[in-house]
């Protein structure tokens, strides 16, 4: 394994452990999956794990992982569109 390969190796490591932490946390009942962090937190692991995937060329885990991340942007966009949304209530 060359320098680069190693690098995009730990990258994919800690996209991992983005996603594995806020499963972990959710479960555990620290950290609720409609929250910022959580979703934040996915998104960044989502997009580790899918560059490290193309890297290795694993195809499978590259789509499930752009999945995962696209998830990730559309609740964080709901998340922002409500809170808009009840701001411009408020006014």
């Amino acid at each position: 394994m060359n320098e680069r390969d190693l690098f995009v190796t730990l990258v994919g490591l800690v996209g991992a452990a983005a996603i594995l932490t806020t499963f972990v946390a959710n479960l555990a009942g620290r950290m609720a999956p409609q929250s910022k962090a959580y979703l934040l937190l996915n998104l960044f692991g989502g997009i580790l794990v899918a560059l490290n995937s193309i890297w290795f060329d694993a195809y499978p885990a590259f789509v499930i992982n752009v999945v995962w991340a696209s998830a990730s942007i559309w609740g964080l966009h709901r998340i922002l569109r409500r809170n808009r949304n009840s701001s411009e209530t408020v006014r």
